[in-house]
């Protein structure tokens, strides 16, 4: 067993940052996206308003005994360490072994993938679903056994199940059937059928459910792109954030594979240019409509390594650097969640902080009115809160189709929580409002300033009408 595991290419360092990663999962609060998805988990279904189930599948394997940010977290920082034993099998069956070592390191120095993965949402396993297509197509073309369509539908219908941008996967394929002469004749063989149909299946228990709801996220995941309206506004952001969040060495390097690619052909590196291509000419069309979020080309970045590690040969410099470059900023950034409260609120860390204090005065708030419940209008506030005091106690009154599964519509005196810079239709919905001015979020010791300038204000109020939405 020990010989086994000392033959893991760099042991140690795969040890020391899977460590870092457990103590930023422990010490960092949840953020709201996280508590949304944690409110999934308590009420398990084939599909949500925003995403296919998955995301809430993992975090209740891991937290049905206890809601602590390590165990909602967890799931997803192993996915990791799955992906990379994806990432490495696949380098190994289309190269070498020196590329998959390469291939392995520059994972881990990915910027996105790296630090990302602490955080519990569905992108994380959309990578590994995607990669696992990789890989069994990876192992198709070097063994010639039809068998593993059959794999790679059990992937790509199970990564629809986490997001549905892996339905582009099977576009992918397509362009790979075009793009690569060889592969061709796949489509004459009953295995790429059968594979397809494994997909269906696979992917049939969140279509059905989006059936029986109207095609409700279907709806909201495949109507952002406003046909009207066009801007460059984006452009430049994207092309510069994208290869900052792969890591700009490796970004080079994949650049330099696609350039080699025009030159001499080959079917290890014709794959991995053809599989994200029809996500990357998506994003490129609707960056100029809209803001492309900096996780959503995620699930093609393992593909990006693996072909920016197949021409790592080249620029010994950039080679040398590309590690150290993303695994230090990872640390840096992993370090810095893993201070928790202690450390400054800057960005995307101070939405993991504070939420238990403001949660504990909101309920203190609650109790000396003599509310009976707490109202929620808006969904940061609705995971929050109900991760804090326990879902129970928290209602949302905006956006009711989020929480399908809950059909309460308390009676009685509502404390009615609403955040910084929104104004929901509280008259609407209740009346006898009072202004009880806002908290703040921030430490729960008086002996310390709040951190944090986000405030909450706080009304109290009677409900008008069953079923009413403030949205």
């Amino acid at each position: 067993m020990f010989a086994r595991l000392k033959a893991i290419p760099y042991l140690p360092l795969l040890i020391g940052l899977t460590l870092l990663r457990l103590l930023a999962a422990a010490r960092a609060g949840l953020v709201p996206d996280e508590t949304y998805y944690w409110l999934w988990a308590q009420h398990l279904s084939f599909g949500y308003y925003d995403h296919p189930p998955m995301v809430a599948w993992w975090i209740a394997a891991f937290a049905f005994a206890s809601k602590a940010a390590l165990c909602v977290r967890l799931p997803f920082i192993l996915g990791f360490l799955a992906l990379c034993w994806l990432v490495y099998d696949t380098a190994k069956a289309l190269f070498d072994q020196t590329i998959a070592r390469r291939a392995l390191l520059w994972l881990n120095a990915c910027l996105l993938l790296s630090v990302g993965t602490v955080v519990a949402t569905p992108d994380p396993p959309s990578v590994l679903m995607w990669a696992g297509g990789l890989w069994a197509l990876a192992r198709l073309v070097t063994s010639g056994d039809g068998r593993w369509w059959l794999v790679f539908g059990l992937f790509a219908g199970l990564g629809v199940e986490a997001k549905y941008t892996n339905l582009v996967l099977g576009l992918g394929v397509l362009v790979w059937l075009i793009m690569d002469r060889d592969a061709r004749r796949w489509l004459i063989s009953p295995w790429l059928w059968l594979g397809g149909v494994i997909a269906v299946v696979t992917m049939a228990p969140n279509l059905i459910w989006n059936a029986q709801h109207g095609w409700i996220t279907v709806a909201k995941q495949f109507g952002r792109i406003e046909a009207s309206h066009l801007s460059a506004r984006y452009l430049l952001e994207f092309l510069l954030t994208q290869p900052l969040l792969l890591n700009p060495f490796i970004a080079a390097f994949a650049g330099l594979a696609i350039l080699r690619w025009f030159k001499v052909k080959t079917a290890a590196t014709t794959l991995l240019i053809a599989l994200p291509l029809p996500l990357i000419l998506y994003l490129l069309v609707h960056v100029f409509h809209d803001r492309i979020q900096g996780n959503w080309p995620a699930p093609v970045f393992p593909g990006l390594v693996l072909l920016a590690a197949s021409a790592g040969d080249a620029w010994g410099w950039a080679r040398k650097a590309a590690a150290p470059f993303g695994i230090g900023v990872s640390v840096l950034a992993l370090g810095f969640l893993a201070l928790g409260d202690l450390a400054p609120p800057l960005g995307a860390v101070g939405q993991t902080q504070g939420w238990d204090g403001l949660s504990q005065r909101i309920e203190a708030v609650r109790k000396t009115t003599g509310a009976d419940w707490i109202a929620s209008t808006d969904y940061d506030l609705q995971g929050e809160l109900a991760y804090h005091l326990g879902p129970q106690d928290v209602t949302a009154t905006a956006e009711r189709a989020r929480y399908a599964w809950d059909g309460r519509d308390p009676a009685g005196k509502a404390l009615i929580v609403v955040a910084a810079g929104h104004a929901p239709k509280l008259d609407h919905c209740f009346s006898n409002l009072q202004d009880l001015g806002a908290v703040t979020r921030g430490p729960t010791s008086s002996r310390k300033a709040p951190s944090h300038k986000t405030d909450v204000r706080l009304y109290t109020g009677l409900p008008r009408a069953p079923g009413c939405d403030t949205d």
